[in-house]
């Protein structure tokens, strides 16, 4: 039928003027049926004046016209105009007094249903703000006494609109609202054709268990374990996983209004899930209803399995939740869907992450962490992890990755927070290193240190220093003190002695059942509580410390309840993911389309590097974790996961569980020879070579964080090599190192060895049989001599030799106090070659100049240079020059002097110490201080010449060593010579600068003396103390 405005308005009059409740009713009925059906019916409706005519006709206390005029409101208020006609005309009062007081389900439902339209819309909404309050009990007593599907269904679909409001929700929480829901969905869910379990038969327990008659418990137990320890677990787990079903308590009505009211009731838990929820409330829960219901939509083929999973993470950011996910086995349900293969509808991303949202809350009960192992899914975590990897690659190519990036590193770091909390679990730790979660651990710290180092040194100083400190374990209590090795008791001593080694200590014994045990990691220095697992792990340690657990009872009791507390550790993340805030449009026929709220959005993170540094510590604690196991995998040994824990170290120094990773797998004899072989002993070794930047700072009183930090790291480079000296020096080590150096055909591997020999024996009985038995110096001066391109370990042997010297063989250079020049006069009479040295010259020296080279022949003498000098001066400083001036000499006739063997440099340096009386000592260059010593000498000048022995001393460098061998064994001067000997051996130069010096030496014309003086040198030092 065809209604023009003129019909409307006429039926409006009539509706107005008639008192006959029969022929309101029947235009009540004409109006809804042909008019308020469509939207351009509404329209008209609504412009002929329609809705304030409804909303007085809605107080006529007459069930049938009240049925009538609300559900033609409720048809009016899907446009919006019309809804905020209706709130201007005050609808709201007569609504909420016929949802208080008319009990007619029906009028109750076509109430319900217009309320939700008022709520749609915005506008109209905010005028319900300050009705909450009766709102939601009034709804709450309909769901609650109603039996009616369809009521049901709109009043929880009043209350998905409202519960966006945070008023609303808790005056719906306040009238048990949530309650009242799970109830309901409960018991549509019931699954009333479920088969019921067979009553439990007592069963003889010893015959199950196998126990056998007369046996002790202990040998039976010691029979088990035996039997077990060839056992693969991810077999065991799977044939147990095949015997365990899901739980078939509940499953989806058959009826239509049923399905859509579980439907309803989904999209309201979903935006219950985004809120916050009390302890109360949850109290109430956990004895009456369950998460079972939720819990089985989480499948293959359902259509609400995006929802579910949605809701079950939600729940997931409140810690009250914990025990009923727990108790609905959602991990099993998650673990089952990322380990389906072949489904119709592939899990997508969002769903991925809302599966490892559910594991990596609940993996904090040991219970739960069984069922992951039992259904298989650490290997598709591990998987996850790997490919989650790759897409971080293949993402870092584009140009736009910043957003992608983001959702990948919170998404591995609950991957990685779900493996964590494996780490006390011996058989999944196991099952997970067998998939080789060590070189995936070792690739994400690599990729992480290489990809920002400045900023994640700095993040994780801020977090040091502004979050939780490390708790460092008291090593003088009595409960520690037997757990450490000798080397611990010089824990305070300088840096300077490398024998203080506060890392040379295994934590555990590496035969002890309990090196993942929580008791045993109470022992353990820098180990964090919120690494603690509870006692009651997968795998049941041995009860032999019953006293210590039975004194912390009460502290392992508040750690349980942390781990229970855990999930509250990726609340950050989990609040990241955006709740579902689509609109929804409604339609006239009271349906809703059932697929409305099971779209996701991508997670907003904000907040990425954070989760970056807080993986960074997981990653930290699952390594220490792996070395302290009992087999120890050969992974750990390899050279990338060495390089890479030697960077982490120089990034975030030594004073965290990477550093004593690290000595865990040096404390280890099963790799000491590919720590040899990789030269992992020189990376070491470089941590100590700060001490050129440190005395620096020093010099210039710039004490601050960056000179303590290095000052740390070079005492904790120090600690490294000493726990290699500790292996080394055994019996296994020494085997070691003895074969790789008779190993003839791997030329690299002899190398390696005598390397490390120089950097660990300290032995000095050991070293010398290592380095001349071994060969292992002539392979240390080879390498150092060869000037072939191919010689890849030139630098390492510099370093190790120096290393060598000072801190095994003790040899040290002379250390004078340098005098400070401030006198400008002596230096200008150095600089210029015509100023005269003394005011009255009365005699003269005849030298060469200085580019020219003295010769026997008297025709060189006409390029000579003339300086005077006070004759009275020189004859009161030396008695040679009184008996040579003041004789028959020729010298003494002339008044002249003739030096052939000096320069006019030297000459005029040696004259100027004897003019000076305060001794300025500025030296001009090292010839001339070196031939001025040797005049004080052959003129007999003692004073002057332990003056310039000193500056000898003091201003040898790497330019004039082999300048001072020369004329050291030249004139047979046993002290200089020692002297630059050491500094061959100890100088503190940097490897290429050592090669030049040793090269150098080797082409001079003293190389033969040379090279046995250094074989010499070292063989002296290693007898006289290591015999």
């Amino acid at each position: 039928m065809f209604w023009s405005l003129e019909q409307v308005e006429g039926m409006l009059s009539v509706l107005k003027t008639s008192t006959d409740k029969t022929v309101i009713y029947k235009c009540l009925v004409k109006l809804r049926t042909d008019l308020v059906k469509d939207k351009d019916g509404i329209v008209l409706f609504r412009t002929a004046g329609g809705v304030p005519v409804m909303v007085r006709l809605i107080s006529k206390l007459n069930e049938k016209i009240m049925e009538v005029v609300l559900s033609i409101l409720g048809n009016c208020c899907t446009d919006e105009q019309a809804c905020i006609e209706a709130v201007e005309f005050k609808v709201i009062l007569p609504l909420l007094t016929i949802l208080k007081t008319i009990p007619n389900p029906l009028i109750q439902c076509r109430a319900c249903r217009m309320l939700g339209n008022l709520a749609k819309c915005k506008k109209a909404s905010l005028c319900l703000n300050a009705h909450y309050s009766a709102i939601a009990p009034a709804i709450c007593h309909i769901i609650e006494s109603t039996s009616a599907v369809q009521t049901k269904i709109m009043a929880f679909r009043v209350c998905r609109f409202l519960l966006v409001s945070s008023q609303f929700y808790k005056h719906f929480l306040a009238s048990n609202g949530f309650l009242q829901l799970l109830r309901i969905f409960m018991a549509v869910m019931k699954n009333n054709e479920a088969p019921k379990e067979p009553a439990t038969q007592d069963i003889d327990v010893s015959a199950l268990i196998g126990l056998k008659r007369n046996q002790h418990r202990e040998k039976y137990f010691e029979e088990v374990a035996r039997n077990l320890e060839g056992v693969r677990s991810d077999i065991f787990d799977y044939q147990m996983l095949k015997n365990s079903t899901r739980n078939n308590e509940y499953a989806l009505p058959k009826e239509h209004e049923a399905v859509e009211l579980a439907s309803e009731i989904l999209k309201c838990l979903l935006l219950l899930s985004a809120q916050q929820i009390g302890v109360r409330a949850w109290e109430a829960l956990s004895r009456n209803c369950s998460f079972a219901p939720i819990v089985y939509f989480v499948k293959e083929d359902s259509e609400q399995r995006a929802t579910a999973l949605k809701i079950l993470s939600n729940f997931c950011k409140d810690p009250c939740a914990f025990y009923m996910l727990s108790t609905a086995d959602a991990i099993v349900a998650a673990c089952e869907l990322l380990m389906a293969v072949n489904m119709a509808k592939p899990l997508s991303e969002s769903e991925c992450r809302h599966c490892v949202n559910i594991i990596s809350t609940l993996s904090a009960d040991a219970c739960s962490r069984s069922k992951i192992r039992r259904c298989g899914a650490l290997r598709k975590l591990v998987a996850m992890i790997r490919e989650s990897h790759s897409q971080s690659e293949r993402s870092s190519v584009s140009a736009d990755s910043s957003q992608a990036d983001q959702v990948l590193t919170s998404f591995s770091f609950q991957l990685f927070h779900i493996l964590n909390n494996f780490q006390y679990d011996n058989i999944s730790m196991e099952l997970l290193l067998y998939e080789g979660l060590v070189p995936m651990l070792v690739r994400e710290l690599n990729d992480y240190l290489t990809s920002d180092e400045d900023h994640h040194r700095r993040r994780r100083e801020e977090r040091m220093q502004g979050g939780k400190k490390r708790k460092l374990t008291d090593p003088t209590t009595p409960e520690t003190l037997s757990k450490f090795s000798k080397t611990q008791d010089s824990l305070n001593s300088d840096f300077e002695s490398p024998s203080s080694s506060p890392r040379s200590y295994r934590t555990t014994s590496p035969c002890s059942s309990r090196s993942m045990s929580p008791v045993c990691s109470n022992l353990i220095a820098n180990d964090d509580d919120e690494n603690y697992s509870p006692a009651c792990s997968d795998d049941d340690d041995d009860d032999d410390d019953i006293k210590t657990s039975t004194s912390n009872n009460d502290t392992r009791e508040a750690r349980i309840a942390t781990n229970r507390a855990q999930p509250a550790n990726v609340m950050d993340i989990l609040k990241l993911i955006d709740e579902g805030t689509e609109t929804i449009d409604d339609t006239l026929s009271d349906k809703e389309d059932i697929e409305e709220l099971s779209s996701d959005v991508p997670p907003k993170l904000a907040q990425s590097r954070n989760h970056s540094g807080d993986t960074i510590d997981i990653i930290e604690n699952l390594i220490y974790r792996i070395t302290l196991m009992i087999n120890k995998r050969p992974e750990l040994g390899k050279p990338e996961t060495l390089d890479t824990l030697i960077r982490a170290i120089n990034i975030f120094g030594a004073n965290n569980n990477f550093a004593n990773a690290l000595t865990n797998i040096l404390l280890e004899s099963q790799f000491f020879a590919q720590i040899i072989k990789h030269g992992v002993v020189h990376q070491l070794y470089q941590l100590t070579k700060v001490e050129e930047v440190c005395r620096e700072l020093k010099l210039k009183c710039c004490f601050n964080k960056l000179t303590l930090r290095l000052f740390q790291m070079r005492k904790d480079g120090f600690a490294f090599l000493e726990t290699l000296t500790n292996v080394g020096e055994s019996n296994y080590g020494k085997e070691e190192l003895v074969r790789l150096l008779r190993s003839e055909a791997d030329l690299n591997a002899q190398q390696r060895a005598a390397i490390s020999v120089a950097y660990i024996i300290k032995s000095h009985r050991l070293l010398y049989q290592f380095l001349y038995d071994g060969n292992a110096l002539t392979l240390l001066f080879d390498m150092l001599l060869r000037k072939k391109s191919d010689n890849l370990y030139a630098d390492e042997a510099a370093d190790a030799v120096t290393a060598m010297s000072r801190f095994t063989l003790g040899i040290t250079l002379p250390e004078f106090d340098a005098e400070e020049d401030t006198t400008s006069i002596c230096s200008n009479q150095l600089k210029s070659s015509t100023t005269p040295l003394h005011d009255n010259c009365d005699m003269r020296f005849l030298v060469h100049s200085d580019d020219t080279a003295a010769t026997e022949d008297d025709e060189a003498m006409t390029a000579t240079l003339s300086i005077g000098f006070n004759k009275q001066l020189l004859c009161e400083t030396s008695e040679v020059f009184n008996k040579m001036l003041n004789s028959d000499f020729r010298e003494g006739h002339k008044g002249e002097i003739l030096l052939r063997d000096y320069t006019a440099n030297g000459l005029r340096y040696f004259l100027h110490l004897i003019s000076c009386h305060a001794r300025h000592l500025s030296m001009p260059d090292y010839t001339a201080l070196l031939q001025a010593f040797e005049m004080s000498r052959v003129y007999i000048i003692p004073e002057l010449e332990t003056l310039l022995h000193e500056r000898l001393i003091e201003f040898l460098d790497s330019h004039n060593c082999l300048r001072l061998l020369e004329w050291a064994l030249k004139n047979y001067h046993a002290e200089l010579t020692e002297t630059a000997i050491s500094y061959y051996l100890c100088a503190t130069l940097s490897a290429q600068d050592k090669l030049l010096l040793f090269r150098a030496a080797e082409d001079s014309t003293y190389a033969t003396e040379w090279f046995q003086l250094l074989n010499d040198a070292v063989y002296e030092r290693c007898r006289s103390t290591g015999y």
